[in-house]
């Protein structure tokens, strides 16, 4: 979503403290504000957003409708929150006790210095590293917890879901919010996959070796190391873009890790050892620290920024400068850019070739929308009615995206050549 109401809460989100005057928000439509609501739940900034309106005074300005869509978001999020911690407590624990090694990715692993607090944030699964010698006594702990496993996907990836209620949310997002919609659990054997995107990352095999125990609100469990979950955070994020959709909250929260260790010498010092020799990690850092920084105002230190600089720098910047920052405002999902990025990390040219026709002309079914995104009943034809929208609206994205993508790439070609000569000029 573009516009300038979009514009003005990211500029209220910014890391740098300054707010958003009273009379800006008073210029906008409740029409606009609705739409608005909608783009913050896919973005994941909702209650970040109604925080930071209440801490500068300008929550009472805003239209009722709205203020009360925003205050059952947060109220919902928070007993969503308390579920989500106690699950962790009993899924980290019962884990230990079946001697599994495991560490918590993402979620409660990031709370404190990525976001204050985990009532904040939208989290819909529990992301855990496993040892793939475990895998079967994870398949036990989850199976006595009454998860089953999820067939299809990535080989890496376990995905475990319990049976899902058949609930009907109201017609608007707050079911993302809810604390009846249930969260599965991702067992990742790995932090990197390279099969379907192409991009060839080699990463340490002592991620286990190298994890740490942490607490919030009394639960304890074992998550990746500082520099590690930093590498991991960068990568999913990288992920993502590369596959057409990331949320803005990622930026923000990757934004005030990088505000909160800007003047830590020894942690970026750990950092930069630790991605030494892991190939694409300093160009997906750079990415990725650039883009928060384009939208949240992060600082990212100078010394960091020349640290993680290597010839392709010069490409990356300019995307970010041509598509980048427009493409994170609709969660990278509204064009296919990213393809321009993308080319930069394939090696294998028939590699890149079949990626790139898969993406321009996909011939799979799309993916079924999620009840709770699309607000589906459960008759058939209720059923069959918003699946075909669904696939209606994807074919039209598909074609008018694909042909501006074929209109832009020679411009692209040409801007690339001529930025990265530009910069062997100016060593």
């Amino acid at each position: 979503m573009r516009g300038a109401l979009p514009v003005a809460i990211l500029d209220q989100l910014s890391l740098t403290g300054e707010e958003v005057g009273i009379g800006r928000w008073t210029s906008f439509s409740e029409r606009e504000w609705i739409r608005a609501l909608a783009w913050l739940d896919l973005s994941g900034l909702a209650i970040y957003f109604l925080d930071q309106m209440h801490s500068a005074g300008g929550f009472d300005v805003l239209p009722a409708s709205i203020r009360w869509g925003l205050e059952r978001r947060r109220e919902d999020n928070r007993l969503r929150t308390v579920e989500i911690v106690r699950e962790l407590g009993t899924l980290s624990s019962s884990f230990e006790s079946a001697s599994a090694r495991y560490a918590v990715l993402k979620g409660l692993a990031l709370a404190g210095d990525y976001y204050p607090d985990p009532a904040f944030r939208t989290q819909y699964d529990h992301d855990f590293l496993l040892d793939p010698k475990d895998l079967d006594v994870a398949a036990s702990v989850l199976g006595d917890a009454g998860y089953k496993p999820r067939g299809g996907g990535c080989p890496s990836v376990v995905v475990y879901r319990r049976p899902e209620p058949r609930i009907r949310f109201p017609a608007t997002s707050t079911g993302l919010y809810s604390p009846r919609l249930d969260r599965s659990v991702e067992i990742h054997l790995t932090l990197w996959e390279e099969d379907e995107d192409r991009v060839r990352i080699m990463l340490p095999t002592d991620f286990l070796d190298r994890s740490v125990p942490r607490r919030w609100d009394g639960i304890g469990f074992i998550a990746l190391s500082d520099e590690d979950s930093l590498l991991f955070q960068v990568l999913h994020a990288f992920r993502h873009i590369l596959r057409n959709w990331c949320r803005l909250s990622i930026f923000l929260e990757i934004g005030h890790f990088l505000k909160a260790r800007s003047s830590d010498t020894e942690f970026w010092s750990s950092f930069a050892e630790r991605i030494e020799g892991i190939r694409w990690a300093r160009e997906a850092s750079l990415l990725i620290f650039t883009l928060a920084e384009r939208v949240f105002r992060a600082q990212m230190p100078d010394d960091v920024r020349a640290m993680l600089s290597t010839n392709l720098s010069p490409a990356l910047n300019l995307w970010i400068d041509r598509y980048g920052h427009r493409a994170a405002l609709s969660n990278f999902n509204r064009d296919k850019s990213s393809l321009f990025l993308h080319r930069e990390f394939v090696d294998i040219p028939s590699h890149w070739a079949a990626i790139r026709r898969r993406r321009l002309l996909p011939v799979h079914r799309p993916h079924r929308p999620p009840a709770v995104v699309f607000q589906r009943g459960f008759s058939s034809t209720g059923k069959f009615l918003m699946e075909s929208t669904h696939a209606v609206r994807r074919l039209k994205f598909h074609s008018l995206a694909g042909v501006r993508y074929a209109l832009e790439y020679p411009r692209w070609v040409l801007l690339r050549r001529l930025r990265l000569a530009a910069a062997l000029r100016g060593a």
